[in-house]
This record gives C-alpha cells, sequence and structure tokens, in this order.
C-alpha cells in the first residue's frame, strides 16, 4: 500500500490516519457511514472507498475490515483489493459470460436454421415429386395428342372426303354435300388445332441451346418470313441489340407479334410500327415471395396503331384459345408467345395505347 501510495513508512505510522489517506468524498462516506457501521456491527464487507496518493493519484479500493474485540487497545484488521485488478477480473467474467451468451445465441440461431432447412427440404421433396408427377401425365397428354386423337379426326377425314365422292357419282343432294364439306373442314380444323396443342405443349423439349443474336436481325427476319411490304417498324429507338437465348424461337415471337398488328390494323389508316429496346433493372425474382435480386434485362417494346385489345386482363390476353378478332386464328399465338418468353425467364405483358392501338413489353434476362 505504502508503495503505492508513495509514502515511507515513517510518513504514516504514528502521524496519518487512516481516513487522511482517502479522498475528499471518501473520506465524508467514511467518517459518516463507514466507520458507524464498523462501531456497531464490528465488520464492514466489500465498501468502497477511495484512496489518495502523495502525489494526489486516485486508487480505487474495496474494503473488507473488522474490529477487534480487545476493548484496552481496539484495533482494526483491514483487507483492501485494489479495483484496477477486480476490473480486470470482472471484465475476463464478462467476457466470458459475453461469449457464452454469443455462443448460445448462435447455436439457438443454428438450431432454428436447420429446422428451417429441414422444413424447406420437406416443401422440396414435396414439389418434385408434384413436378415428377406433373410431368408423367404432360407425356401422356402429348401422346393422346400425337395419336390418339388425331387418329379418328383423320379417318372422319378420310371417310367423309369418300362419302362425297360417292355422292357426287350418284347425284346426291346438295344440302347432304354441303354437309359432308362442313364436316371435312371441321375436322381439317381439329386436326390442325391438335397438331398446335401438341407444339404447345411439347415445347420444352424443343427449345434449343442458348446462344446470342443481333435483335435488329432477328425483327429484319421476321419481316422477310412474313414477306408483308405494309410492315416496316422504325427501328431507330433500338438502343440495346444483344439479345440471348433461342433466337429462332425469339425471333418466331416478332413475328408472331408483327404479324398480329397487321391482321389487325385499324382499316383506313397505314400501318405503324415502333420496335425500341433499352437495358432495365429489374427483380429476378417473380415467384418467390419476398426475395430479390435486381439484375439487368433487356426491355423491347412494339408498338403499333393497330386495334387493340378490347380487355386489359392479362391471363386472358395470354391464354390458351382466346379470341379477341373477328377473323382470329386457333388463340394460340399469345399464348405461344408467352410460353416462349417465359421458358427464357422473362416477362411479356401488353397495354392499350391512348387513340387506338397496343404496346407489346418484353422482358428477357440481358446475356445470362
Amino acid at each position: 500500500m505504502l508503495s503505492h501510495l508513495e509514502y515511507d513508512e515513517l510518513e504514516v505510522i504514528g502521524r496519518l490516519r487512516f481516513e487522511d489517506l482517502l479522498t475528499g468524498g471518501s473520506r465524508i462516506f467514511y467518517k459518516t457511514h463507514f466507520l458507524p457501521m464498523l462501531l456497531m456491527q464490528g465488520k464492514v464487507d466489500e465498501m468502497f472507498l477511495s484512496l489518495s496518493s502523495k502525489s494526489g493519484k486516485e486508487y480505487p479500493v474495496l474494503m473488507n475490515m473488522v474490529l477487534s474485540g480487545n476493548s484496552d487497545t481496539p484495533t482494526v484488521d483491514a483487507v483492501g483489493l485494489h479495483m484496477a485488478k477486480r476490473n480486470k477480473y470482472e471484465k475476463g467474467i464478462l467476457e466470458a459470460k459475453q461469449a457464452a451468451e454469443k455462443a448460445l445465441k448462435e447455436n439457438d440461431v443454428l438450431l432454428k436454421m436447420k429446422a428451417e432447412l429441414e422444413r424447406h427440404q420437406e416443401l422440396l421433396e414435396q414439389q418434385l415429386r408434384e413436378l415428377k408427377r406433373i410431368n408423367k401425365e404432360h407425356v401422356e397428354f402429348n401422346k393422346v395428342l400425337a395419336h390418339d386423337m388425331q387418329e379418328p379426326l383423320r379417318k372422319i377425314q378420310l371417310f367423309a372426303g369418300l362419302l362425297e365422292g360417292k355422292t357426287e357419282k350418284e347425284g346426291v343432294g346438295e344440302e347432304f354435300g354441303s354437309y359432308l364439306k362442313k364436316l371435312q373442314g371441321l375436322s381439317e380444323y381439329s386436326r390442325d388445332l391438335l397438331m398446335r396443342l401438341q407444339h404447345y405443349h411439347s415445347l420444352e423439349s424443343r427449345i434449343n441451346n442458348f446462344t446470342t443474336g443481333n435483335l435488329e436481325e432477328m425483327i429484319q427476319a421476321a419481316i422477310s418470313k412474313l414477306s408483308i411490304p405494309e410492315i416496316q417498324p422504325d427501328l431507330t429507338h433500338l438502343r440495346v441489340k444483344d439479345v440471348r437465348g433461342d433466337i429462332p424461337r425469339l425471333t418466331w415471337v416478332l413475328k408472331e407479334l408483327l404479324a398480329n398488328a397487321y391482321q389487325f390494323r385499324t382499316q383506313g389508316k397505314p400501318l405503324y410500327i415502333e420496335i425500341s429496346s433499352d437495358l432495365i433493372k429489374d427483380n429476378y425474382y417473380k415467384t418467390v415471395q419476398d426475395a430479390y435480386r435486381y439484375t439487368d434485362f433487356i426491355q423491347i417494346r412494339i408498338k403499333d396503331n393497330s386495334q387493340g385489345f378490347p380487355i386489359n386482363d392479362q391471363d386472358k390476353i395470354f391464354g390458351l384459345l382466346q379470341k379477341f378478332h373477328v377473323g382470329s386464328g386457333t388463340g394460340l399465338g399469345l399464348a405461344y408467345c408467352k410460353k416462349i418468353v417465359d421458358l427464357h425467364y422473362g416477362h411479356i405483358l401488353i397495354k392499350d395505347i391512348a387513340g387506338g392501338g397496343s404496346q407489346f413489353t418484353i422482358l428477357l434476362p440481358y446475356l445470362s
């Protein structure tokens, strides 16, 4: 103690009282609280006091004092623990406690993550089973489209043709002959529809490996296949031209949308089509809830002054066998477009344009 307080023994023994070694605040506390308690109880445990060195440096000490029972010459036995060391011990205990709490917390997090992972694995197993079942049904359904339904229609068409030839020879009435022609036409239409449904259904297995193509060249290829002079789109707004995917299939989508614009053009107006492209950021996740990863998409817009569409229901417009205009075909064109875009992990949308016309917007991951 003398060493810490910078005193010699002769400077203290017989010259200074204990309270003289205390700081001002501790001296008041010693006289008003500490000493009375010591005299009444005979001891004081773990009471905090501050000692002052000769140079005025403060030393916090935790004191234990016991008053001896000798009434002639009462003495006090005292033990003090320098608080700097106590703080070090307490800090070590606190750090150990924090480490233990952190380990427990991390363990709790790991247990929760494990439970969550097991739940996701169970869900994944269910989804894979369901996907396997649906895939098997698709294969069976494709077989039905390819053969079981095609063959009866082919035979209906064949026998209707034989009957038509026989009625012409035997001079059967014109009404009966017209019925046979309608029957042939319906069976031919049905066969064509079944073939288109088969192609739509089996599209996944017919997607080619992804390559990089030039959007302007794809548009020109689509125009060339249509061979319609009136289709001369404005391409001055093509800011991005690199497209990655099944280039022949994406070219078919462009051809279908250009053909729609021409087929349902507004009478009395020259056909106008504008195709633009830009690079935008969009969330890659559209199915997974609360998941976000913004990545680059090429946005292709095809705007025209055609008749547009009478409704704004996206699901119906791109649905199977939906017809919105007189003279529409089988109602599979836009459904086919949507499926091709979906297989490219993209999106296709449509909106009406004020004053007439429509705008198709295609979003495709950019060079992914």
